[in-house]
């Protein structure tokens, strides 16, 4: 179930896309508290954004997160803060199901 904006409709999800050279899962869970942290922020601040979960494709070294909010300037910021790595976020859809 996605964020509500004003009228009650979903917030956009968002795919982040990673490449982590030697990525871990304990690197991965360190990231996800950074993230976690300064998403608290955010909400208070007035910018709902949510990280849904992460997944580590350890094999390729790669790491695809899934967020939602309001925009994808968003999700970029919240990545920043966190000084999480990131190659490329898109706007992607999420089937429940």
């Amino acid at each position: 179930m996605g964020l509500a904006s004003g009228a009650g409709q979903r917030m956009p999800t968002y795919i982040v896309e990673r490449y982590w050279p030697g990525v871990t899962k304990e690197h991965l869970a360190q990231a996800v508290a950074r993230s976690q942290e300064v998403i608290a922020l955010m909400n208070q601040d007035g910018i709902p954004v949510r990280h849904l979960r992460s997944t580590l494709v350890p094999g390729d070294e790669v790491v695809f997160s899934l967020y939602e909010g309001p925009s994808a300037e968003a999700i970029r910021e919240a990545n920043e803060r966190a000084q999480v790595h990131f190659d490329r976020i898109v706007e992607a859809i999420d089937l429940d199901g």
